[in-house]
Formats: structure tokens, sequence, C-alpha cells
């Protein structure tokens, strides 16, 4: 789990912004695909089946997902 000052250390509130979108369905995930795997890179978990593309995508916006909600963030 990242913290709310992990976050807005990392990314800007612009990025921010555009990360609430992709959590709310509202814009595509490949937007930010390499900042959101860059800023999770010590969570990210092996997926060993043809599949590691999507694993790993809803993997990240439930991470994603749960990190704003727990900061206040959504």
């Amino acid at each position: 789990m990242k913290t709310i000052k992990e976050i807005k250390d990392h990314f800007s509130m612009e990025e921010i912004k555009l990360l609430i979108e992709i959590v709310r369905g509202r814009q595509d995930f490949d937007i930010m695909e390499t900042a959101i795997k860059d800023f999770y890179s010590d969570e990210i978990p092996i997926f060993s089946d043809d599949k590691i593309h999507d694993d790993l995508r809803g993997y990240l916006l439930e991470k994603l997902e749960f990190d704003f909600e727990m900061g206040g963030i959504l």
C-alpha cells in the first residue's frame, strides 16, 4: 500500500487527475501505464500465464484504486 504522501511525491497534480479518470474508467490505462508500473515496481507480482498484461493491468488498477480511496483522493 502506498500513502497519500508517496502518491503526491511521485505524481504531479495533473497526473493525479489523470489517474483518477483512469480509475473511474473515463481514460484508458495505457495513458499512464509506464508511470503506474514504475510507481508500483516494488509490489508487482510475477504472473506465469498467457494473460500477463491483462492480469497485471487489473492488479495495478486495483492497487491504485485502493490507495486512492485510503488516501482520500477518491
